[in-house]
């Protein structure tokens, strides 16, 4: 896993003040599990057990669902024990839930081992994402 200090993500737009998701400790028996939309592709793959990594571009719209400051200024993801994954906007619309065996925040290097960054409205960002290694399935939803 790489870590930035919260500097150099200050330095490209990010703002991680008040980031979202939490820590379970053990005497929360609730799962800490994150909402996402997926492709039927990938939302296949995952039903036959042949993707075990899900990931998502860290933007700075986005980058307190994902990623938090540690108490020693250093950049780590946000915990979630699941993915509630759905395929599609439908009320019927086919559902997993996927234990998350561990994350992973990946910055993006060009050859030369530097920061990958672009730019959006005048804007400098660095290209990164978090990369979530999945487990078993816990549940599923409307599959047919």
């Amino acid at each position: 896993m790489q870590h930035r200090r919260v500097e150099q993500w200050l330095a490209r737009g990010f703002n991680l003040a008040d980031a979202g998701g939490s820590n379970p400790s053990p005497a929360t028996m609730a799962m800490e599990r994150l909402t996402l939309q997926i492709t039927k592709e990938n939302f296949d793959l995952i039903l036959k057990g042949e993707q075990k990594v899900e990931h998502r571009y860290i933007y700075p719209s986005n980058a307190k669902k994902y990623v938090r400051e540690t108490e020693d200024g250093e950049v780590e993801c946000v915990h979630y024990d699941a993915l509630y994954l759905i395929n599609g906007r439908r009320k019927d619309a086919p559902r997993l839930l996927v234990e998350v065996v561990s994350a992973e925040f990946v910055i993006f290097q060009d050859e030369g081992g530097n920061d990958m960054t672009f730019k959006e409205d005048g804007q400098e960002y660095l290209c990164c994402q978090v990369w979530y290694h999945l487990g078993k399935i816990l549940q599923t939803e409307n599959i047919q």
